[in-house]
């Protein structure tokens, strides 16, 4: 089920989209505003999927709402309406990304037409984002076995040695931590500390169970999340170097090329080709 909210100072109006939305029995849970200024105060509120406006209302015009909804919510479609001597509305509309524009007095089949669109579009992303969860989840499945297999070898090299248990909830705890707190500045000292561990020893238990150093793991999985951000996500690659962790771009592109071999920007081109 989503949820519309329709904005409009006539009851009436209101009243008859009502009626369509449930003659053609739409999923839609619906909410009400008479004006732009109550319609904001719903979105700021209420996690809202499509925006049905008119254009004229007092306090707050349909454009003007238009502009703070996609402001509030980027992915919000909005559905403009209006009468037929308003075009100059129309390109503003346009101009703002509304998903359509309908015309005073509403035309039933236009309607079912134009809601129907928008649900299927709805539909496709909804889909998309599981897909991207359920991905996600392998991804993230494949780290954690790879970790568990590699401090299992280690409690099997040390069988004998009493402080094998130790030392492993020592590396898991580091490796959550890794896992949780990847963008952030994670120093051997640092990481260290959390444990309490000294900062040599913990660097030659953790190469020991892992097979490389804290730097170079920390650095493995930024990477293995920045190539998972730039494949899965429309995030600007000056904005995915920042949420792995990384404070200069130019470093995080060379660190991503000697990774992967190519470039960030050559990564997204070659993951999105049609």
């Amino acid at each position: 089920m989503f949820r519309i909210l329709i904005a409009d100072d006539d009851k009436i109006e209101r009243e008859g989209i009502k009626f369509l939305m449930a003659k053609y029995a739409f999923p839609f849970d619906i909410l009400e505003a008479k004006h732009g200024r109550a319609a904001l105060e719903l979105l700021q509120a209420h996690d809202m999927d499509v925006l049905l406006t008119d254009i004229k209302m007092p306090f707050m015009d349909g454009l003007q709402l238009a502009r703070e909804a996609r402001a509030l919510k980027p992915q919000l479609k909005i559905l403009i309406l209006s009468g037929h001597g308003e075009f100059d509305y129309a390109k503003t509309a346009i101009s703002l990304q509304v998903s359509n524009y309908l015309l005073k007095p509403i035309e039933p089949e236009e309607f079912r037409s134009v809601i129907a669109a928008v649900i299927q579009q709805l539909q496709e992303e909804e889909s998309a984002k599981r897909q991207q969860e359920d991905w996600q989840q392998v991804y993230e499945a494949g780290l954690v076995y790879q970790q568990e297999k590699r401090l299992r070898n280690l409690i099997q090299d040390h069988a004998d040695d009493p402080d094998a248990d130790s030392r492993k909830r020592a590396i898991e705890d580091v490796l959550r931590i890794i896992e949780k707190e990847y963008e952030k500045d994670l120093s051997l000292d640092y990481l260290s500390k959390s444990v309490h561990l000294s900062a040599s020893y913990l660097s030659h238990t953790f190469k020991k169970a892992t097979g490389v150093s804290v730097v170079k793991y920390i650095t493995q999985y930024r990477m293995e999340k920045a190539k998972y951000l730039l494949d899965q996500s429309n995030y600007k690659i000056n904005d995915v170097y920042k949420m792995v962790g990384f404070s200069d771009m130019s470093y995080f592109g060379l660190t991503f090329k000697q990774s992967f071999g190519i470039t960030p920007k050559q990564y997204r081109e070659k993951v999105r080709l049609p």
